[in-house]
């Protein structure tokens, strides 16, 4: 067996093992006995459970980006184009890897300070630069308005991940590929958008105004009249604090 086809066992066995048993329940000598590889092969690749499962992760958000740089060299002429074919790729990457998906989601983010979330960082800069580059001629034009790309991220993947993670759970029954047009007109609207106006300063909660009085007699003349000063509550706020 050749190392890569090692590294392959073992991860393979692992991802299984993570996913029907739970990662806490899973152990480095499960994986190894499941693999069928001695001390020295595992130990070879990987030096711990966290590692392997490292590995996996850093794998699978490789293996998602490969589609995308072939986007990106593809040069989609048209924003809609571009987020279009973004999240298609990313429906169509879990429907054809639920196992790995899963997987990702299930893990999260992974230590700050781990070498694998260095080498993801490193993936993710990348690819971040690329679109960016790809990007700057519309926002220049005025087609995409200026934002941040954790912004963009959010805008065009959010809701895919949304649907993803409810199909993988069993939530929804069409296939999330067949929401991508949806999503993306969705998305293209968003990064078309007019830019966001200022939030109105609200005026203090409690306000001090003049009130006016009036003594009335029991026969409804009025005997004296007058001014005081008091602390003004809105009528929202004294409604919901009598509810």
């Amino acid at each position: 067996m050749t190392l890569p086809d090692t590294r392959r066992r073992i991860l393979d066995s692992a991802l299984r093992l993570f996913l029907e048993d739970g990662y806490e329940q899973t152990t480095i000598a499960r994986i190894r006995d499941d693999s069928n590889v001695s001390n020295g092969a595992l130990f070879h690749h990987f030096r711990s459970k966290e590692a392997v499962a490292d590995a996996i992760h850093v794998d699978a958000i490789a293996s998602f980006q490969d589609g995308l740089w072939e986007l990106i060299r593809s040069r989609p002429r048209s924003l809609r184009a571009a987020v279009h074919g973004t999240i298609s790729h990313q429906l169509a990457w879990v429907e054809r890897h639920p196992e790995l998906a899963r997987f990702v989601y299930l893990r999260g983010h992974l230590d700050w300070e781990s070498p694998a979330n260095a080498e993801l960082a490193a993936l993710n800069g990348d690819l971040a630069a690329a679109f960016r580059e790809w990007m700057e001629p519309l926002v220049a034009a005025g087609e995409i308005r200026p934002t941040s790309m954790l912004m963009i991220t959010a805008i065009v993947n959010g809701p895919a991940h949304a649907i993803a993670r409810r199909w993988l759970a069993g939530q929804v029954d069409p296939l999330p590929s067949t929401f991508a047009d949806e999503l993306a007109d969705g998305a293209c609207a968003a990064l078309r958008g007019s830019r966001v106006h200022a939030r109105k300063v609200q005026p203090p909660t409690n306000q001090r105004g003049r009130v006016p009085l009036e003594l009335v007699s029991d026969d409804g003349s009025v005997l004296a009249q007058g001014h005081a000063t008091a602390d003004l509550i809105p009528f929202s706020e004294t409604r919901a604090a009598s509810a």
